[in-house]
């Protein structure tokens, strides 16, 4: 049976020097901690009329997975380094995108590892922020055809600020 891949907090571990895993314990921070106590109020607010809001399908599933994520109650791993045979017992994580800061964190931390590693040349770069007006924005999230004509003109415009 091949063995599961190795948690990104513990290969990191092994490439920082003097670096020492430690379980990260979600259950004792505030945000968890509100969200816990508050969540179902915020469902029955929303279900009952109270709040002139809709929670889409993935939003609940964003802050159902973040009450789950990194307990090990919920599921955990046991890992094993293979340089010097230490154990550990490692919590499943939501892998959300939304609302987990330990998950949302890691996630930042691998995309810019890659970039810069495996994607982005080794030469001066430019980078460009496109802002739309705040009544667009809801709009554009859930229609990717319409995000694309802002996209394509804002990438036809820096090119050409962007040219010799």
């Amino acid at each position: 049976m091949d063995a599961a891949p190795e948690p990104v907090d513990l290969v990191l571990a092994r490439r920082g020097a003097g670096f020492t895993y430690e379980r990260r314990r979600p259950e004792t921070t505030t945000l968890y901690e509100v969200v816990r106590d508050n969540l179902e109020t915020l469902y029955g607010a929303v279900d009952d009329g109270a709040l002139p809001i809709a929670l889409p399908a993935f939003v609940r599933k964003e802050l159902d997975g973040y009450l789950d994520c990194g307990l090990l109650c919920r599921g955990f791993a046991h890992v094993k380094c293979g340089d010097c045979s230490e154990r550990h017992v490692v919590a499943f994580a939501c892998k959300g995108r939304g609302s987990c800061p330990s998950c949302l964190g890691r996630r930042m931390a691998a995309t810019a590892a890659n970039l810069v590693e495996c994607v982005l040349p080794t030469v001066a770069l430019r980078q460009w922020v496109l802002t739309v007006p705040f009544p667009w924005r809801k709009r554009l999230a859930y229609d990717g055809a319409l995000l694309g004509a802002p996209g394509e003109n804002a990438s036809r415009t820096t090119a050409r600020y962007s040219e010799p």
